[in-house]
């Protein structure tokens, strides 16, 4: 009969008190205190509740690379109230930093906690807007516009290297800018027109992806960028416009969104993306529409958005999730 030092080559270890889950994933210990054999397994990804934004808003923009690091700024509070207050996250709250120089929605966004890029927008008033601000981790700093004025794009990359694609001026454009620091260049423009899309935020300036959207009909086209040409790779299971998107171009989450013009469609799916297709995974724990997004296709945050009316709702993913079992003999 196998044991588990044969299978293992160890002895199973007594303590006292358990290790994390995560730390403890596929080795088997005795618990002397609880006097129990237990073990760590890992299962499929899932939503889980977060802290709440310290302010409800929807069509607000995100920054950071993980659920435990994240920067939430500028949206809309109430029809036609855009603001430029922005929230830092350090994994557990939510703290008022300095607010941006423009109040915008349904900008571009990039980069991390620290160092974050946002490009155009909708600013009061309804206008399209060129401007770009650079974040350094205690202030927002005007610097090189847009070529283009437009909303409704989406971000990839850092605050000194990123792209910003795709979007809305008075038609939708199929346009897609580089930034390098400076000043932005047009670049080779997408395959499929679109706005309202979602991205790989953490991939770069030369590898990144872009999904879903308008172009102008609801769309699952996912277009990859290799940093000269944008070509269709493995389209979402479900078309959707204003969703959320994370991650690199091997390991992408795209989640909430709508699946119709207007509120109605409004939708929880989740769907993970391995490289090479699509797979339907947890759904959010509440639909959402035009909420911010960043993180990895692993450690993600939903922040704010809207379905009725905007909200402060965060939502933290984390792939896998571990869990402590007992070992039972029956």
């Amino acid at each position: 009969m196998a044991t588990y030092k044969g299978i293992k080559g160890v002895k199973v270890v007594t303590k006292t008190a358990d290790p994390t889950a995560s730390e403890a994933e596929g080795t088997i210990w005795y618990n002397s205190t609880g006097d129990a054999l237990k073990y760590s397994i890992a299962s499929a990804g899932a939503w889980a509740s977060g802290t709440s934004l310290s302010n409800a808003r929807g069509s607000n923009m995100g920054s950071g690379i993980s659920n435990t690091s994240a920067l939430c700024f500028g949206g809309i509070t109430t029809p036609g109230a855009r603001i430029n207050l922005c929230e830092s996250y350090d994994g557990s709250t939510w703290t008022e930093v300095a607010d941006t120089s423009t109040a915008t929605t349904t900008s571009a966004s990039a980069g991390t906690q620290t160092a974050a890029l946002k490009a155009g927008g909708y600013i009061v008033g309804g206008a399209q807007t060129a401007n770009t601000e650079i974040w350094n981790g205690s202030g927002w700093t005007e610097v090189a516009n847009l070529n283009t004025a437009k909303t409704q794009a989406k971000g990839a990359g850092t605050s000194t290297a990123s792209l910003s694609i795709g979007g809305y001026t008075t038609v939708d454009v199929a346009e897609v800018e580089s930034w390098n620091g400076t000043s932005w260049t047009e670049i080779t423009d997408l395959g499929t027109v679109r706005l309202n899309a979602g991205s790989a935020m953490s991939g770069t300036q030369t590898s990144t992806m872009t999904f879903g959207g308008n172009a102008p009909g609801i769309v699952a086209t996912n277009e990859e960028w290799n940093g000269s040409t944008w070509t269709e790779v493995g389209d979402l299971n479900t078309a959707r416009r204003a969703l959320m998107g994370t991650g690199t171009v091997t390991s992408a989450l795209a989640f909430g969104g709508s699946t119709a013009p207007s509120p109605p469609g409004v939708t929880a799916i989740t769907e993970q993306y391995d490289g090479t297709s699509w797979t339907e995974v947890g759904d959010l724990g509440v639909k959402q529409i035009w909420a911010g997004g960043n993180g990895s296709g692993t450690s993600a945050l939903q922040v704010g958005g809207e379905d009725v009316g905007y909200v402060a709702t965060v939502e933290s993913w984390t792939d896998p999730v571990y869990t402590i079992k007992t070992v039972t003999v029956s």
